[in-house]
């Protein structure tokens, strides 16, 4: 996965447009949208702003960029329509930081629900 799959997929995880996140970084929504498909570059000062935007450290964008590769083996370009056979830990977290706290706490139940069910089924 290349970095700018993952600032798409935390500022979709935030529900924030291209034009939200390209002006509190202080660029443009197209110039944003060619980062996030890997056909433009970018210094490292419009990476450090683009990630304070998404409201993480360019660290971060790293680290998930790294976790990604590694959970599949690989870099991959992923298709349209595909789900992923497991879930990467790191964009889960932050779409669930992303919820209101209402909607975590429905998630939570839910997770627990499923939990109590996985233990019934192994007894």
């Amino acid at each position: 996965m290349k970095i700018g799959q993952v600032i798409r997929e935390i500022r979709e995880a935030h529900n924030a447009t291209l034009e939200e996140i390209a002006l509190a970084a202080d660029t443009n929504a197209s110039n944003l949208s060619r980062i996030e498909r890997g056909t433009q570059g970018y210094s490292p000062e419009t990476l450090e702003r683009i990630a304070i935007a998404l409201g993480v450290t360019v660290s971060e964008l790293h680290r998930r960029m790294e976790a990604s590769s590694q959970s599949t083996g690989k870099s991959h370009g992923g298709h349209a329509g595909q789900k992923p056979s497991e879930l990467d830990p790191a964009i889960t977290s932050s779409k669930y930081s992303a919820l209101t706290p209402d909607h975590r706490e429905l998630v939570d139940e839910f997770m627990t629900l499923l939990l109590r069910r996985q233990r019934v089924k192994k007894a």
